[in-house]
């Protein structure tokens, strides 16, 4: 995290009833990077929390961790020769990247059409992002529901979420049905028009949401 931003964090994190960091990559990651007092840290989807500086994970997604090792071995052995295509085994899940691949519509292709062979084999649910394929536990956990239940229990007067990536999608809706407000990040061709469909306010990539970041804590007076 640009210590930019984590400064503008650390003001609104006094004044706001509730600020919280959710994200597909493992809460153990967060924690290393969001070093931001008073922000709640949410990984793996909402799967796994930091609370108090220890990591809660979801009973029911822990019943699939060795669903995850083993996706993540086969994945690794079918697509070793393949150039350019990453295959990362998070905490929870498993996913394959194509973003350094030469020819990418190629290999989106091929990890698809592989992707798609070890969720069924392993009962994986398969989850598509920008420029990747995740397999994750097959529960009723996204980052919607996560917001949904942190909104829930904090009832706050106005609620924004903001997401530029497909597993956003969730999360977007939901602020909005609960009467918030969706602001997308912005990152030209990448950005899916799925997002931008959803969005209240849009922002011109990460320079122009902390821009807005910054805005929002003066108007605060954090």
């Amino acid at each position: 995290m640009p210590d930019r931003v984590a400064a503008i964090l650390t003001r609104l994190a006094r004044v706001l009833g509730l600020l919280a960091v959710i994200s597909g990559r493992p809460a153990e990651f967060l924690e290393d990077r969001v070093r931001v007092p008073g922000v709640r840290l949410l990984g793996s989807y909402g799967i796994e929390q930091f609370r108090d500086g220890v990591r809660h994970m979801d009973p029911e997604a822990e019943k699939w961790l060795g669903q995850v090792h083993e996706a993540g071995r086969v994945l690794r052995g079918l697509l070793a020769r393949s150039p350019g295509i990453r295959v990362e085994e998070k905490s929870v899940s498993v996913a394959v990247h194509w973003r350094q691949a030469p020819d990418q519509a190629a290999a989106a292709a091929e990890v698809r059409r592989v992707t798609a062979r070890v969720a069924s084999e392993t009962g994986l649910s398969l989850e598509p992002g920008k420029l990747v394929e995740e397999l994750r536990p097959p529960i009723s956990m996204n980052k919607g529901s996560a917001i949904s239940a942190l909104l829930a229990a904090t009832k706050p007067a106005v609620a924004v979420y903001v997401g530029d990536d497909l597993g956003d999608i969730p999360a977007l809706r939901a602020v909005r049905e609960m009467g918030g407000y969706a602001v997308v990040v912005d990152h030209g061709p990448e950005t899916d028009p799925r997002l931008l469909e959803l969005a209240d306010e849009v922002y011109a990539g990460t320079g122009g949401f902390a821009d807005w970041l910054s805005k929002l804590a003066d108007m605060a007076g954090a």
